[in-house]
């Protein structure tokens, strides 16, 4: 009889394995392409969460950046992306590259990822200098889709330089080597360190074109969203501090995604010794933080999970 027993039991068990096993939630997060800010730190954030919280796989969805992103999280293709704040509240008023694309209604806040600049390079001796003497030369643009073109656009459009160029469009790292090979002139880049740049400027080197007062005014003027702030000196080898246009840059989840699933998760990388591992694997994630007030004033509520999180935690502000 007991041998009859353990052998129903050990069945019972072995039957309730893979169901188990299923309990294991997916998790599709857009990044970028290799080369880019949002590629790195998708990578490292994917693999730091599955590895430190096993009932969560994330998989790393390789985009063209934060365009593609919200799209991808409008059709429910993704569940978590990397977004401009410029983005989020474009979806919601399906304007510019979302006019044809359902509303951002779902959209959810997670946390701020970062503040990003987006800034010309070339490369020295080129004669390159300043937005004005991108006329007539060949530019890297940033790949289909990204949040890169729909930014570097927005620069040479508030500057008028948008027609004088000839736009190329590409992926962060090939652009970095077809500037460093001379194929192209200069190259446009949104985020912070980003790899295609730093390998440039360590390289071939790198000059990032200043902005003039009238320039930023206007990019002010048009695209408010934008604000301006230094550049570090440093940040690239031989590149000195410069004030270039920043957009806020967020982490945003898809409303299906669970209220627990966000809360685990923010509940880990908040920690004091994770957030360091996050920005040692990449620069940007040092800069993780609720931005809840913010968020709200583009138009769409902050995730269920991340409330209840930064409410736990005294870091709720609207």
């Amino acid at each position: 009889m007991k041998t009859v027993l353990s052998l129903a039991l050990a069945g019972a068990i072995a039957a309730a394995t893979p169901a188990l096993a299923q309990k294991k939630e997916n998790i599709a997060w857009g990044g970028s392409n290799p080369g880019g800010v949002m590629y790195y730190m998708v990578g490292v954030a994917g693999t730091v969460i599955s590895e430190k919280l096993p009932d969560y796989n994330i998989t790393q969805v390789t985009t063209g950046g934060s365009t593609e992103n919200a799209r991808r999280l409008l059709k429910g293709e993704l569940d978590m992306g990397i977004v401009y704040g410029a983005h989020v509240y474009m979806a919601l008023k399906q304007e510019g590259p979302f006019k044809s694309s359902p509303k951002g209604t779902m959209l959810r806040g997670v946390a701020k990822a970062y503040s990003g600049p987006t800034y010309f390079v070339s490369l020295p001796g080129s004669g390159i200098k300043s937005l004005g003497d991108l006329k007539g030369k060949t530019v890297a643009m940033g790949p289909p889709g990204s949040g890169t073109v729909f930014n570097c656009n927005n620069m040479l459009k508030a500057a008028g330089q948008l027609d004088g160029i000839k736009a190329r469009y590409m992926t962060f790292a090939d652009a970095g080597r077809a500037l460093g090979n001379k194929q192209i002139d200069a190259l446009c880049q949104s985020s912070a360190p980003a790899a295609a740049v730093k390998e440039l400027a360590e390289t071939r080197g790198a000059v990032v074109l200043p902005y003039s007062d009238s320039e930023m005014a206007a990019i002010r003027k048009q695209f408010p969203f934008y604000t301006a702030d230094t550049l570090p000196a440093g940040t690239y080898k031989g590149v000195p501090a410069v004030d270039l246009p920043f957009l806020t840059v967020y982490w945003v989840a898809h409303e299906r995604v669970p209220a627990k699933t966000v809360q685990d998760i923010l509940e880990l990388v908040y920690q004091p010794d994770i957030k360091k591992r996050l920005a040692t694997g990449h620069k940007a994630w040092s800069q993780m933080a609720p931005d809840t007030r913010n968020f709200l004033e583009l138009g769409a509520p902050v995730h269920p999970g991340a409330v209840a999180y930064y409410k736990s935690k005294g870091l709720w502000k609207e």
